[in-house]
């Protein structure tokens, strides 16, 4: 009976230090843009090997400003930061595990999808789309969860 009460207590007492040092594994990663680190945000949270990126819209980081000609662009704009920030970080597109799709306006579902489609041509992650009010004039954002290679 003795030994089985050290046992727990053992067994607790390294189950309760494996739960604390799991929260040291999380690492919170400013974005490479200068511009963007007085942002409340992290570009991507990195936990045990996966990878929780913020939504991106279709902003060029390099001018600030949001790319010109409609949906289209925009959505292709937010997928190449999106493959920015995932190859910065020891991942790539082929590793998305998780897509969601915000559009400011669901009748663009069509035409976002055809540039979607080009970026993910045989890894097809889940997805998840909706539409609401974005946020400086954007027509779409993008959050995704990957893993790391």
């Amino acid at each position: 009976m003795r030994f089985l009460k050290l046992f727990l207590i053992l067994f607790s007492t390294i189950a309760f230090f494996s739960c604390q040092k799991a929260d040291n594994n999380i690492r919170f990663i400013k974005s490479e843009y200068e511009s963007r680190h007085k942002a409340p945000f992290s570009d991507a949270t990195e936990y045990n090997g996966m990878l929780f990126l913020t939504g991106q819209i279709g902003k060029d980081h390099n001018t600030g400003q949001l790319v010109e000609g409609g949906i289209k662009a925009e959505t292709r704009q937010v997928l190449n930061n999106i493959k920015d920030v995932l190859e910065a970080n020891g991942s790539d597109m082929n590793h998305v595990l998780k897509c969601t799709v915000i559009l400011s306006d669901i009748n663009n579902f069509s035409e976002m999808n055809e540039v979607y489609r080009t970026f993910f041509p045989t890894n097809k992650p889940s997805r998840t789309t909706f539409g609401a009010n974005l946020v400086g004039d954007a027509k779409i954002e993008i959050e995704v969860v990957a893993v790391k290679k």
